[in-house]
């Protein structure tokens, strides 16, 4: 989606808050640095969960002690971008009907 695309919906008057685009283009941003260190992640920290919100990919064992680390930090959960680093993904076959 291009820069133009993405404002079409604010200068049409859809969204209204500029802050709300700001954000949405942050947590984007955030999904895309956290995807693209996927791999390298999962390598170092297999089976477990990763959060990136800001600055540094947080790491734990479980989603509880990841939300626990999370919140000791002071980071907002609802604006971070969570990962299970699965060692072992499913492998999917998509087939036409």
């Amino acid at each position: 989606m291009t820069a133009k695309s993405q404002d079409a919906g604010a200068s049409r008057g859809a969204v209204k808050d500029r802050d709300i685009i700001a954000k949405l283009r942050s947590f984007r941003a955030r999904a895309e640095r956290l995807e693209a260190e996927t791999e390298r992640l999962t390598r170092e920290y297999p089976d477990q969960w990763a959060a990136l919100h800001s600055g540094d990919v947080v790491v734990a064992r479980s989603l509880d002690g990841l939300l626990k680390k999370l919140e000791g930090q002071g980071v907002p959960t609802s604006e971070t971008v969570i990962r299970f680093l699965d060692s072992n993904p499913a492998n999917m076959t998509l087939c036409e009907p």
